[in-house]
């Protein structure tokens, strides 16, 4: 289990990164060609939704904008691997109902949606050893939840009850000072509402963060109470995969068609592996030292970098204090997935469900439809400390390991998988997981004023989201962020 990261003090924040800058500064900063760099209006860092959408805005207004991005690909957290025809969705990849923008930006930049998404085959459980299908669930030897609780299939477990315990119906509430006795860790919560410590176990496999124990509640409630203007409100169904009700669409050739658009509509540059080294303001305008010793100014700036990749910058002046508490304590979701070709059913050999849910390392395996071959794909999906614990091993050592894990739990996956596509997001040395969370205690000690300008540096990001979830936040915050910016110009 994850363990909260205790904020450090502003002063001892700025002593770090005062020596970080004094390191940094030895790069012997150059303009692109020599002499004084080129002097702009806006310095964008970070090339996912957040950045590209805010870079957009702001050439939209006649404004002269640079996007630096600190990896080789444009697109952030929306990533596609591809393979031999097939496509893997490594990050975000529905479309809600209600994403406007992202919706709104496909039609401007011709991506296309589509409602034909991939859909996962029924589960099979495979808990403490033992192979259990789900309506054997409730009077199995290894359901160690009491009382009501035995009839909650495990995936469920953290819907169902968070569910009715959501305290607000207004997403945007979660901000309201009267509701911060709700920030405490989600698996305090439940213990206070007398959950039993095997319920929160099998809780734990499907949080997207790292654990019940390190996640405040706060965080599961705000992006329920978005679900359910969404229209979510049965949580005996999934909200992903078989059996789901939402009414999402896909961006058609995958998700990250649509950061390529906007980055190919922009006119100013878009430098890749540009990783930023220094932040220098003075009174007019911003700096940015990159890591191969270019320097770039402008007037203003808009960091759409995820927290995690803050911690690697040096700020001059340094970040204000809740910003700063907010940096050094951002926790991210690990998520690690293995995509394998299915080359055989081994479903029928056995005459079990195809996907599966366990208490192994490898948690989920869902066997998808109509994706990667003729008996469709198999997607093994890691999250939080489940993916952290397997990290320290290199990806085909994980995927040897996960495959031996298959083997075991269900002999008839032996030779019936062919590796497609694999990939870590917290091994991504400037994202460090795919989600970003709150710590107990971090609503009410820094939510309300990570998002606000430092300077002349506003900031933007689905780690400052606050209604929207997934992409739409990105876009959300990077609109706040633009119009705040163009109302100083």
């Amino acid at each position: 289990m994850s363990s909260l990261i205790l904020p450090a003090s502003r002063r001892s924040f700025i002593a770090g990164a005062g020596a970080l800058f004094a390191t940094a500064a030895v790069a012997k900063p150059k303009a692109k060609g020599g002499g004084q760099p080129e002097k702009l209006d806006v310095i964008v860092v970070g090339a996912g939704l957040a950045g590209l959408n805010a870079a957009n805005i702001l050439e939209s207004q006649g404004l002269k904008v640079a996007v630096v991005e600190a990896n080789d690909r444009v697109g952030g957290r929306l990533r596609t691997g591809r393979a031999e025809g097939y496509y893997a969705e490594l990050g975000g990849s529905e479309v809600g109902p209600l994403y406007g923008r992202v919706r709104n930006a496909c039609a401007q930049f011709n991506v296309g949606l589509t409602d034909e998404g991939a859909k996962s085959m029924p589960f099979l459980l495979d808990i403490e050893g033992q192979a259990i299908l789900p309506k054997d669930w409730a009077s199995s030897s290894a359901n160690h939840t009491i009382g009501a609780e035995r009839e909650i299939l495990p995936f469920l477990i953290q819907n169902r009850l968070f569910f009715d315990w959501v305290p607000f119906e207004d997403p945007a509430d979660w901000l309201e000072p009267k509701y911060y006795e709700h920030d405490i860790s989600a698996a305090a919560y439940m213990r206070m509402k007398g959950v039993s410590e095997a319920a929160i176990r099998l809780a734990d496999v499907d949080l997207n963060g790292p654990s019940l124990d390190a996640v405040s509640a706060m965080s599961i409630f705000r992006d329920l109470a978005r679900l359910k203007v969404e229209g979510f409100r049965d949580p005996t169904k999934p909200q992903y995969g078989a059996g789901n009700t939402n009414k999402s669409h896909y961006v058609v050739g995958g998700s990250d068609m649509l950061p390529k658009a906007m980055a190919a509509a922009l006119k100013g540059r878009v430098m890749l592996n540009s990783p930023v080294a220094a932040v220098n303001q003075g009174a007019d305008e911003v700096e940015i030292l990159l890591h191969g010793g270019e320097r770039l100014r402008a007037r203003f700036m808009v960091m759409a970098a995820p927290f995690s990749a803050l911690r690697r910058m040096v700020f001059n002046p340094g970040l204000p204090a809740p910003q700063a508490n907010a940096v050094r304590g951002a926790i991210y979701s690990a998520t690690t997935q293995f995509h394998f070709r299915v080359l055989k059913p081994f479903w029928e050999a056995d005459g079990l469900p195809p996907s599966m849910w366990s208490d192994r390392y490898f948690e989920r395996a869902f066997v998808m439809e109509g994706r990667g071959g003729e008996h469709g794909s198999l997607i093994v999906w890691m999250n939080g400390d489940g993916a952290t614990r397997l990290n320290s091993m290199d990806l085909p050592t994980q995927r040897a390991f996960i495959l031996k894990e298959l083997a075991e739990a269900r002999p008839s996956t032996k030779d019936a998988l062919e590796l497609l596509v694999e990939y870590s997001w917290e091994k991504n040395p400037f994202v460090g997981g795919n989600k970003h969370c709150f710590a107990a205690g971090q609503v009410k000690m820094f939510a309300k004023e990570m998002a606000l300008p430092h300077g002349r540096i506003h900031f933007a990001g689905e780690h400052l989201r606050r209604m929207e979830p997934g992409m739409e936040s990105a876009m959300e915050t990077s609109e706040i962020a633009a119009l705040e910016l163009l109302e100083r110009i």
